[in-house]
């Protein structure tokens, strides 16, 4: 589902919260207390589904601060005309990050994924495609889960890290309790910087500089989910001034794991489609667990 049409959606469903109060104050003359719990519901409701780190859908992964290093992260991608520079950018200055790819773009380019794997960086789950999860199914999600695993076993030979962050962060009140059923925390970030509306070079770097601390998870793209293959050169061009701050503050990236406030969660193994001994990644059966 598209960006506009799942607002939409997903006002139509907190109206219909707020409607159903209103219609049972009126029948069980609760005197407003209906209805406005029914407006908080409703409130609840889209803040749940749009607000990538509030828990009220269930929980979120959370970092530590209590080390110098914070998160870069990259959303959808593999891009091979940004990619490869961005990887060897940060590698080459002594940092790591996570990126969270796509599985439709793994497909289209291994060779990249194989690069960043090489260069140290860690490869994530983003789904398949770039739609929207705010109604998709507990199957439908799984399906997503499954094949970004098969995608990244057949560039790299093993499954990616067990780390999911929702196009857009827009989930389901079951999203999460999927995701961790098959061993993936679930991500959000920190702050908006919005590199992928292509402000100038400056702008990102200002908004980037904001959210550098200690723990944070910054949220950047090396790629365009939406088909269209936009620019993502303003991007690249800003990444060197970031490290450049980075230095001055003493502060590293790190891949997004080695933050992980709570590290047992990492420890669950992904249960979509385990190997048996000998068994290939292209082997699996989508219906089988």
């Amino acid at each position: 589902m598209g960006r506009t049409a799942t607002w939409l959606a997903c006002a139509g469903v907190a109206a219909g919260i707020v409607g159903v109060g209103t219609l049972l104050d009126r029948l069980l003359g609760s005197n407003g207390l209906l209805l406005d719990l029914s407006v908080v519901f409703g409130i609840a409701y889209l803040f749940g589904t749009f607000s990538a780190n509030i828990r009220l859908f269930g929980r979120v992964f959370r970092t530590r601060s209590d080390r110098p290093e914070l998160a870069l992260t990259f959303d959808d991608g593999p891009d091979p005309r940004y990619t490869p520079e961005i990887s060897s950018l940060l590698a080459g200055r002594g940092h790591r990050a996570t990126f969270f790819v796509l599985g439709t773009h793994v497909r289209a380019h291994p060779r990249v994924v194989a690069q960043l794997a090489a260069d140290g960086h860690e490869i994530a789950s983003h789904g398949d495609a770039h739609g929207l999860l705010a109604f998709s199914s507990p199957t439908a999600l799984r399906r997503q889960l499954e094949a970004v695993e098969r995608a990244v076993e057949d560039a790299l030979g093993e499954p990616p890290a067990p780390l999911f962050r929702a196009p857009h962060g827009v989930r389901s009140p079951w999203l999460v309790g999927v995701a961790r059923r098959f061993g993936y925390d679930v991500c959000g970030w920190d702050g908006r910087v919005f590199d992928t509306a292509a402000p100038c070079v400056e702008k990102i770097v200002a908004r980037v500089q904001r959210l550098l601390r200690p723990g944070a998870v910054v949220l950047l793209h090396d790629g365009d989910g939406s088909g269209r293959a936009a620019s993502r050169e303003k991007t690249l061009a800003a990444l060197r001034p970031i490290l450049d701050e980075l230095d001055r503050r003493g502060l590293r990236s790190v891949p997004l794991s080695e933050l992980a406030r709570d590290g047992s969660a990492l420890a669950r193994p992904l249960t979509l489609h385990p190997r048996t001994p000998g068994q290939s990644s292209g082997g699996h059966d989508l219906g089988k667990s």
